[in-house]
């Protein structure tokens, strides 16, 4: 006997009781049937939409149902289960095939129990409640495109930029202390010709700037937050590109640039003709002048490198072989010597330098050579 909770923000808090309630009534109703549930037979998933089926202990608890280990699940309602018509009516069926029991305490009028209970209505219910959240979700798209359109800032956090409201209205404005930073990724870039690998390496060796995601944990903290996300301690190639290529640091702010087809789906990217541009909308830290002769550079270099990958580059260990020393995979490189051969190198070497690892380059062809002896061998044996 086991009870399941479910709350999504993302609902009209009118409409749905918070966790404690749910557990409140599901407890009621076992205490009816003679049934005793304790607090650690519930399962919740807190926050979490009920249109996916891909919740944490929602999953857990469908195992055990699965597995033989429940025969009971008791909910608050058929919302709480989930909001996906399909899913739901499916789900419904495999606990009639499996002779397991899902009762729904506020359900049709009453209770619902689905092994005993008609359910001739059952379809029209789980068709409104897949409604209620996508008309929900319709209406937030619908709220956030009104602010994209006029300028209102709806994203988290810009590095080298604080969101600050004035007069209820967020504005960006520039930290000092992160301006220098961004100045130099520029300056490494369009003057000095460094790659975005090279640059991450500087900036990890010779100097002390913090990447985006710890200097966000240190202000989370000075506020007395958790925070919640992954914090990366050095620079990463990937941190350098996305700075270079984000036209908010000229003082320009382009919203409106994806968008999600379905619920909880993949955003897809819009052509420039469909998104917002408000030039001047903040002080910028990079010249217009600068940016663009990064872009150019980056479009220089992107076709390069496609020109240079349509030669053929497979290689046959891509995946399969790792660091003796610290374990990470080894990527695949083109090794210059006399002669350019294909070959591999310790993937957290190049991306972090030194201070991460060592440079282990070993050609493919040496490899190989070794491979045959080993299966030459096997096959004696």
């Amino acid at each position: 006997m086991h009870g399941y909770c479910r709350l999504s923000r993302d609902e009209d808090k009118e409409n749905y009781s918070s966790i404690e309630e749910q557990k409140r009534i599901i407890k009621e109703y076992a205490s009816t049937r003679n049934w005793n549930i304790d607090d650690k037979d519930f399962y919740i998933d807190d926050n979490v939409s009920g249109y996916t089926f891909n919740r944490p202990e929602f999953t857990k608890m469908l195992e055990k149902v699965k597995g033989g280990k429940i025969d009971v699940v008791i909910a608050k309602d058929l919302s709480r289960i989930g909001r996906n018509n399909g899913k739901v009516l499916v789900l419904i069926d495999e606990f009639k095939n499996m002779q397991k029991n899902l009762i729904l305490v506020s359900e049709m009028g009453g209770s619902y129990d689905v092994l005993n209970d008609r359910d001739d209505c059952i379809g029209i219910t789980t068709w409104f409640n897949e409604r209620y959240v996508k008309d929900c979700s319709r209406k937030t798209r619908d709220h956030m495109y009104s602010k994209q359109k006029t300028a209102r800032l709806i994203m988290g956090n810009y590095y080298g930029y604080e969101k600050i409201f004035k007069d209820n209205i967020p504005m960006l404005y520039v930290i000092e202390e992160l301006k220098p930073v961004i100045k130099l990724i520029f300056k490494l870039y369009v003057e000095d010709r460094m790659g975005f690998q090279r640059i991450s390496q500087e900036l990890n060796t010779k100097y002390n700037y913090p990447t985006p995601s710890k200097y966000y944990r240190e202000k989370h903290l000075e506020r007395g937050k958790i925070y919640k996300h992954k914090v990366q301690e050095k620079w990463t190639k990937d941190m350098i590109s996305n700075i270079l290529k984000n036209e908010v640091y000229t003082g320009t702010l382009i919203t409106h640039k994806k968008r999600t087809i379905n619920i909880r789906g993949k955003a897809v990217k819009l052509p420039k003709e469909e998104q917002f541009i408000f030039e001047n909308h903040h002080e910028p830290i990079i010249s217009k002048e600068i940016f663009n002769l990064a872009q150019e550079i980056r479009t220089k270099k992107l076709k390069q490198n496609t020109s240079s990958t349509n030669k053929k580059r497979d290689y046959f260990f891509s995946g399969m072989c790792a660091c003796n020393d610290c374990g990470s995979g080894m990527s695949g490189i083109m090794i210059k010597r006399k002669v350019t051969e294909k070959g591999y190198d310790c993937s957290k070497y190049r991306q972090f330098g030194t201070k991460a690892c060592h440079c282990h380059e070993v050609k493919e062809k040496d490899i190989l050579i070794h491979l045959k002896k080993l299966l030459k061998n096997t096959k004696q044996k």
